[in-house]
């Protein structure tokens, strides 16, 4: 009997040093790290939990553990009781290079350029973005450099050069000046041919009026050939948009995204459903339609170092002097909001996307997170908000395979929050540490 009682008590102890040997993946202190304590909201809709560990190798999140789980060995350990862990942002739609202090222009897209506004957006806790159709060819070495598993950048996805109008969208008079303007099927096709030989992640297209101020579209026959042709070769198309009408074109052709809010007039019935049945995703931008009236007069959180942080020099200024607001822009907003609140009832997928680094008014970083504060006022909550920002984006992007959420085996792309964003979407700007491929992110 005693004999036994020997046994059994080894094979415990064994099985323990084994347990232990699993959970601490043999650490050696290298490379590991444990978030201890906080608050977790993993971006997949699920409620937050509480008191958790999560345990990061290298640039991956390795583990999610409670409380009572054991930890692995050596690994440096971060204290985080009474803060909130989220995914880093994702926006999928935006612009590089454009703006440099108060200048606007194509002529203002450099690598150095590109890079500083990208090293803004990891400050902001933005750990992927969509580049929509304005860069250079400085761009495919910079995606290929935030791919790195040492990269302190986001993300980098890229349309390259999107394709406009003649005499048309994009306006000449907002500087963008490096798209293509076929005039023609054939020259359309030519003009895709050569851009798909630099691999873009995505083909841009614009294709409406700017509101009537162009005196024409795209013509359809050049955007069904675009799309046909990326769609042969696997690349996604997106779209800016603004009519209804042109919205319903666009996803009959097989567009992938809708990268702008109709807002023209309510979103119905046929278009949720062509949407639904053609799995195009949805990109309403409502912080653009903001940026157009939104500084006529001061606000509070324009004195907030939140804000003032993420503008270039000379900017501010700029909106209290030279600033016009479109009061028209008030009821786009309202029509804009009311329509992703129909399409998200819908089921249709919605992403966060913000145009930001367009123009002057559009601000990098601070705008992506104003635009989940215009999702909620439109009627979503918060955690689904923060799903649109986080795992939406990632399955829009085709990025689920790293950035699918605070989960095991995604990249460590997180943001500490000093207050908990599920009940106030505000508190996404409490931010007190960003971490990119498990790195922390200097911020000041």
């Amino acid at each position: 009997m005693r004999s036994i009682l020997i046994m059994l008590t080894t094979l415990l102890f064994l099985g323990s040093c084994a347990h232990k040997k699993n959970v601490g993946q043999e650490s050696n202190g290298e490379g590991w790290l444990i978030l201890k304590g906080a608050r977790l909201i993993d971006g997949m809709g699920g409620i937050p939990r509480d008191n958790v560990n999560i345990v990061l190798k290298d640039d991956r999140i390795q583990s999610i553990l409670d409380p009572k789980e054991a930890l692995p060995p050596r690994a440096k350990v971060l204290e985080l009781e009474g803060k909130t862990v989220i995914p880093a942002l994702m926006s999928s739609h935006i612009h590089l290079g454009m703006t440099k202090g108060v200048d606007v222009g194509s002529r203002n897209i450099s690598a150095e350029n590109d890079l500083s506004q990208l090293y803004k957006f990891s400050k902001y806790g933005v750990g992927a973005v969509l580049s929509l159709g304005t860069d250079g060819d400085e761009i495919y070495k910079i995606r290929a450099d935030s791919q790195r598993s040492d990269s302190s950048l986001p993300r980098v996805l890229t349309a390259g050069r999107g394709f406009g109008v003649p005499n048309g969208a994009p306006p000449m008079d907002m500087g963008i000046d490096h798209v293509y303007r076929p005039r023609t099927v054939a020259e359309a096709r030519k003009q895709l041919k050569d851009l798909l030989a630099k691999q873009p992640d995505v083909i841009k297209i614009w294709v409406d009026d700017f509101h009537g101020k162009m005196k024409k579209k795209m013509d359809p026959a050049i955007y069904k050939a675009l799309i046909k042709d990326a769609h042969a070769n696997k690349v996604p198309v997106a779209a800016h948009v603004y009519y209804l009408q042109d919205a319903k074109l666009l996803v009959q052709a097989g567009v992938d995204i809708l990268a702008h809010s109709v807002r023209d007039q309510d979103v119905d019935l046929e278009l949720a459903s062509l949407m639904k049945t053609k799995n195009v995703a949805y990109i309403p931008t409502l912080s653009v339609d903001e940026s157009q009236f939104i500084y006529e007069k001061k606000h509070t959180w324009m004195d907030e170092p939140f804000f003032q942080g993420a503008l270039d020099a000379g900017v501010m200024s700029w909106l209290q002097t030279s600033y016009k607001a479109n009061p028209a822009a008030r009821e786009s907003l309202s029509q804009a909001q009311k329509n992703v609140m129909t399409l998200y009832k819908a089921g249709i997928v919605i992403g966060l996307g913000t145009d930001s680094g367009a123009n002057q008014a559009r601000i990098q970083g601070f705008s992506e997170h104003r635009e989940m504060e215009l999702l909620v006022d439109a009627g979503i909550e918060p955690l689904e908000v923060l799903r649109m920002a986080t795992v939406n984006n990632a399955n829009i992007l085709g990025l689920t395979k790293d950035y699918a959420g605070i989960q095991p085996k995604m990249k460590a792309n997180l943001i500490v929050l000093d207050a908990d964003p599920s009940e106030d979407i505000r508190n996404t700007q409490k931010i007190n540490t960003v971490f990119i491929n498990g790195r922390i992110i200097e911020r000041h």
